[in-house]
């Protein structure tokens, strides 16, 4: 469930094609529609430890504010492991406080808060 404010980026159209609008108690929040949840797989994931349970690579990860925490040899694994599960150009999406500059053999910069694989 969403805060309907938190979309407002989103065109009424999409709002409607993804999402569903809550009622009674839930008036003002959406939930994704069956066909969007099947399209996205939302984990927890221990990023220290080695045995990461996914399948398939991705084609964007979200990681954000998480890495600030870890020294520079630790972010560094755990971004060798993220650079392992995502598709070839694929996206990793960090927080604004998070800079990579050190691991540009695995990723170019693509936006304020956006790396790709390379």
């Amino acid at each position: 469930m969403y805060r309907l404010e938190g979309l407002k980026g989103l065109s009424p159209a999409r709002l409607h094609k993804f999402f569903l609008r809550g009622k009674g108690a839930n008036a003002g929040l959406v939930c994704a529609k069956p066909e969007l949840r099947r399209a996205i797989e939302f984990l927890s994931v221990n990023l220290i430890r080695d045995d990461w349970p996914f399948q398939e690579p991705f084609d964007a990860i979200f990681c954000r504010n998480v890495m600030i925490y870890f020294d520079a040899p630790t972010q560094r694994r755990v971004l060798e492991r993220i650079h392992r599960v995502l598709k070839p150009a694929g996206m990793l999406f960090v927080g604004h406080a998070e800079n990579f500059s050190a691991s540009r053999d695995l990723f170019a910069l693509r936006g304020k808060t956006v790396y790709e694989r390379r």
